[in-house]
């Protein structure tokens, strides 16, 4: 049912032979019965992060060591970060950026104006699908909104857990990692899950 305040009535007859019947020995002043109702529908769209989960620090996998120990450069920059969702109607997704690269979002070095694109994606639980009935697996995070425009319950989820995935791919790493130079890369990132779609 989507979200709003139903009405309705159901008349019932009361006496012999009615929808209440009591017996012969029972005979009622009125003969029939009315009942109102109103229903109000509230949808519930809440999403809980650990605490700490507001802020993400891109590693290689296996941590630096590799790199610091022997010189091997790492292949990406990631980091998952889980979440609770709890969801009982429809709703859509898109990220806002700091530092907007095309239809996502980037970091940029604090030292220069360089920057490098942050693929953001997500997961959702089992029971979240999307409009075509879908599950959810590293769905892509755009500026535009485009591919995460309706995501629908199949049933209310409490505090399932997601994962919102933030990558950054090799080719830019590469550019990230010169030798001999200290650099510091970031940006904000905003999330946004909306009940209204």
């Amino acid at each position: 049912m989507s979200q709003g305040i139903y009405t309705g009535s159901v008349t019932y007859q009361v006496g012999p032979h009615g929808d209440f019947d009591m017996g012969d020995n029972m005979l009622p002043s009125e003969s029939s019965l009315t009942l109102n109702f109103t229903l109000e529908v509230q949808h519930a769209l809440k999403v809980e992060i650990p605490p700490g989960g507001h802020q993400i620090e891109l590693v290689p996998q296996g941590g630096w060591q590799a790199w610091l120990n022997q010189g091997r450069k790492p292949v990406r920059l990631f980091r998952d970060q889980t979440f609770n969702v709890s969801a009982s109607s429809r709703f859509k997704m898109q990220l806002e950026c700091q530092y907007p690269a095309g239809n996502t979002c980037a970091l940029r070095d604090a030292g220069s104006v360089h920057l490098v694109p942050l693929n953001t994606s997500v997961t959702l639980p089992n029971g979240l699908t999307d409009a075509t009935g879908q599950a959810v697996q590293r769905r892509p995070l755009r500026l535009d909104g485009s591919g995460t425009e309706l995501f629908q319950p199949g049933f209310y989820l409490d505090r399932k857990p997601g994962t919102l995935h933030f990558e950054i791919a090799r080719e830019h790493v590469e550019s990230m990692l010169s030798e001999g130079v200290r650099k510091t890369y970031s940006g904000d990132v905003t999330v946004i899950w909306d009940s209204e779609v």
